[in-house]
């Protein structure tokens, strides 16, 4: 019997020491942000040529890798195989178009058999940004396929022939879902969205207002093709973040709270709109994949939340949030 409390002190203590060590890491996760661009893209193209392999590289001028040969970096991590045989890189240059902002590369692959079907190694994550998409089209007009890069996929399998529509659908709603768990700005709001209410039933209707006007934004967005400049994008998210925060740590008892989050989730939805045009994805394939991953880890972090973060835990963690935002939209405003 005397036990018992010792048994639920050393609970505790687990329980404080694993908040602690959580709210360590959302401070790296805050600063991460503010260090690079969130909306990390790059665009390549693959076209067969005899018994070569044609490849080119679009990528922002913002996203190029600092490093003394910015050239060797890139396309050193950009490998074409055929039957474990990597192709001879020939003919490869790179040039700056400041005008359209842009770092072109060319390189062509050669192999000792024409090439039908390729497995390509893609390790741009490694050598920009974590958060870095490279959507990569083999084939041309019609029969271009699309395959998307990133952290958690770095290697594919790719082929010279019409994707089937199951082929398609599977790609975009696996990057819709790959692009949530992704993006370093969503999981910020999201556990700020996490904190913003103490009961479940409210934290669910935050979620949901949430979800409804970025699905409804990022739809229209796309459907209208105007997306603002990612520069502003970036801010608005920061400022999504801060002051969501602000309103947990110096409004705790304020009501209607899930207007706020629907209002937030516009916002977001452009980040999703721009990823789509960029991407040249279809909405109603991508979208259910982001907005279901969005939604589940969602849930985790609430039901986290609920279990562990409680009163001066939940208050270090919004001034951790708030400082985190509002040094992520100072940055980018001084860019």
């Amino acid at each position: 019997m005397r036990a018992a409390p010792a048994c639920r002190s050393a609970r505790d203590r687990f329980r404080e020491a694993l908040v602690l060590f959580s709210l360590a890491a959302l401070a790296l996760v805050c600063a991460g942000p503010s260090q690079a661009h969130v909306l990390s893209m790059s665009q390549g193209s693959l076209r067969i040529d005899g018994e070569s392999i044609r490849y080119e590289l679009r990528m922002p001028l913002t996203e190029v890798p600092d490093t003394p040969d910015p050239k060797e970096t890139l396309l050193d991590a950009f490998q074409v195989l055929q039957d474990d045989e990597e192709g001879t890189r020939i003919n490869e240059s790179c040039r700056e178009e400041p005008g359209q902002g842009l770092f072109v590369c060319n390189a062509t692959y050669g192999f000792s058999k024409p090439p039908d079907r390729i497995a390509v190694r893609c390790e741009f994550p490694s050598v920009t940004v974590p958060h870095h998409i490279h959507i990569l089209r083999s084939g041309e007009g019609d029969v271009a396929r699309q395959t998307v890069f990133d952290i958690t996929s770095m290697e594919a399998d790719i082929r010279f022939t019409p994707p089937t529509l199951w082929e398609v659908f599977t790609t975009e709603l696996g990057a819709g879902a790959r692009r949530a768990i992704t993006s370093p700005e969503l999981f910020l709001f999201l556990v700020a969205l996490s904190l913003a209410e103490r009961a479940k039933r409210d934290l669910l209707g935050c979620l949901g207002a949430f979800l409804l006007a970025q699905a409804a934004v990022a739809f229209g967005g796309d459907l209208l093709g105007w997306i603002p400049p990612a520069r502003f994008l970036e801010a608005a998210a920061a400022l999504t973040v801060a002051y969501l925060a602000s309103e947990i740590l110096f409004l705790p008892e304020a009501n209607n709270r899930w207007l706020i989050c629907g209002g937030m989730g516009c916002f977001h939805g452009l980040f999703l709109a721009a990823f789509l045009q960029s991407a040249r994805m279809n909405a109603e394939y991508f979208l259910p994949g982001a907005l279901a991953s969005e939604a589940l880890l969602a849930a985790a972090l609430i039901g986290l939340r609920l279990r562990f973060v409680r009163g001066r835990f939940e208050q270090l963690a919004g001034i951790l949030l708030l400082v985190g935002g509002l040094a992520w939209f100072g940055l980018r405003l001084i860019e």
